[in-house]
């Protein structure tokens, strides 16, 4: 009597375990990226620095702060920016390029074009677009898919005295599905920068 009604307690948790084991999640679970917290601009900010041949508009989130080194070389000029938005871990590196006879603007489109197409072996795709913003601004933006270490690269000039090439990088190892919506949310205030923008008439060397 006492062994029955040891092996019908057995058999009884064995078919609890059973049940319980077969209606428990073990399945690996996708990995979490962290929320991202996007800024807010209350206003505008212009660029008017009375040194460089140009201004622009640029949400009030960002830090604007001269490039002083490039490569542990100085930078010739005041006007190499770096536009710093520490929300989202970000920096629009601003290159800035007198147009002469030792740097025409063919030469410099054709360094911006082998800058960005560096990135091909990680890039899913490079798609250009042209930038006219009707105010003398014109230059192409390329958009940098998948793994690239910059995903927004572009140039603006006048086509006669002045040449910026600028680049977007982030402070984090590159990750396409992670930074999308981040890169997304930047591709618009790239486009907000370039629409602002204006080259000074009267700026002299």
């Amino acid at each position: 009597m006492l062994y029955c009604k040891l092996f019908f307690t057995f058999v009884f948790l064995f078919c609890i375990a059973a049940f319980t084991s077969c209606t428990t999640d073990n399945s690996i679970k996708p990995s979490a990226y962290p929320r991202v917290h996007y800024p807010e601009s209350n206003n505008l900010v212009t660029y008017n620095d009375a040194s460089c041949p140009y201004t622009f508009q640029v949400p009030d989130y960002y830090v604007i702060q001269r490039k002083t080194k490039f490569f542990n070389e100085d930078v010739l000029g005041d006007c190499w920016l770096n536009l710093e938005c520490s929300d989202l871990n970000a920096t629009i590196y601003l290159s800035y390029k007198k147009l002469s006879p030792d740097q025409t603007l063919q030469k410099l489109v054709e360094e911006a074009y082998k800058l960005t197409f560096k990135h091909t072996q990680k890039a899913d795709y490079i798609q250009p677009q042209e930038i006219d913003n009707g105010n003398g601004a014109v230059g192409l933006i390329y958009y940098v898919g998948g793994e690239a270490a910059s995903n927004i690269q572009f140039f603006v000039t006048d086509t006669t005295e002045n040449f910026i090439r600028g680049a977007l990088y982030f402070y984090a190892h590159p990750n396409s599905d992670s930074l999308k919506p981040v890169v997304d949310f930047m591709i618009e205030d790239v486009k907000e920068i370039l629409e602002s923008w204006r080259w000074k008439n009267s700026y002299q060397i």
